[in-house]
């Protein structure tokens, strides 16, 4: 799901705006229902570009309509969300409601369902498409994609080279380092990070554009930090608003086989799930294999062959500072 957090200093206000949190279901025991009728390739592969920008958005056609911007968003349960004006433009057919909010739970909402005929990404097809409808006019993008979208397929956002793949087959068995086995108890990709002592599961977030480690405000006394977490600004979602904190950890962080010193971690109180985002995501081409519930992270060459070492430094802090969460 996509929370776009835009924080000026420490008084600004930090606007969330509708990925994976602002996007996802109410939560639920299990992974949201299919959101398609069927899916199809012209070949074995295809591939496209990641537009100009911050967030991964793509190129998409809407029964031969477009093409369109769509962002895709791993944080995003389902199959997708739908700007208003362009679901009325296209006139497509609304087919019931659902219950949405952020993972706070709080200030739930009925959103409408249409379905697309046919979504196109590329050489892929999708027919009988669920979208939620929802005010996308503060954002420059006309819809999400969402994670349950590519439950038949390997899709690889290769951040290093700025494209976006999406094949049949399926990945190698999980090693524990290179291809780790991930968890979707609310349809989206759970991780497990580890430091020191602790394991934290964490949602797998292309939607969160630059967060880099986002944990619940219970772990503010849990995990070392360098320095008191500080507030540095205000969080709203479509749902609720918070407080954002924000401190580098005082160690290191692994998954897998990387480990990276001193990560950027934001503290949001009220969200009861740690958060993977696009600053540590951005490091590698990170393939994911639903049908195996397996993932990689794999770092360009030069970093695989030994050029440069695998504890990754994290980027310096910005006094303007925008975190985007997805789901």
């Amino acid at each position: 799901m996509k929370l776009r957090l835009t924080a000026l200093a420490l008084a600004g206000c930090l606007a969330f705006s509708g990925g994976a949190f602002a996007q996802r279901m109410v939560r639920r025991e299990g992974p949201p229902p299919r959101p398609f009728a069927r899916s199809e390739m012209a070949s074995p592969s295809t591939e496209v570009p990641m537009l100009p920008g911050e967030d991964v958005v793509l190129e998409v056609k809407i029964d031969g309509q477009g093409p369109y911007r769509f962002g895709l968003d791993t944080g995003g349960a389902g199959g997708g969300r739908i700007s208003k004006t362009l679901a009325e433009t296209l006139k497509l057919k609304a087919i019931g409601q659902v219950m949405g909010g952020d993972p706070s739970g709080k200030n739930v909402q009925t959103l409408e369902v249409v379905e697309a005929g046919a979504l196109s990404v590329g050489g892929a097809t999708w027919s009988g498409v669920h979208l939620v409808v929802r005010d996308l006019s503060h954002r420059n993008i006309d819809g999400i994609l969402g994670f349950g979208l590519f439950e038949e397929l390997l899709l690889t956002l290769d951040y290093p080279a700025r494209r976006v793949r999406i094949e049949k087959g399926e990945l190698p068995p999980a090693d524990g380092r290179e291809v780790l086995a991930f968890e979707d108890p609310h349809g989206v990709p759970q991780i497990r990070l580890k430091i020191g002592d602790l394991e934290i599961p964490a949602d797998v977030d292309s939607g969160n554009v630059n967060g880099e480690i986002v944990l619940p405000g219970s772990y503010l006394d849990k995990v070392p930090l360098e320095s008191e977490p500080k507030v540095v600004g205000r969080g709203r979602t479509g749902f609720n608003e918070f407080e954002i904190k924000q401190a580098p950890l005082k160690g290191s962080v692994q998954v897998g086989a990387v480990t990276i010193d001193r990560p950027r971690i934001d503290f949001i109180e009220i969200f009861p799930q740690a958060n993977v985002g696009q600053v540590f995501l951005r490091r590698f081409a990170v393939t994911i294999d639903q049908k195996n519930n397996r993932i990689r992270f794999k770092p360009p060459a030069s970093t695989a062959s030994g050029a440069l070492s695998p504890n990754l430094p994290s980027p310096p802090s910005r006094s303007e500072n925008i975190l985007s969460i997805a789901g």
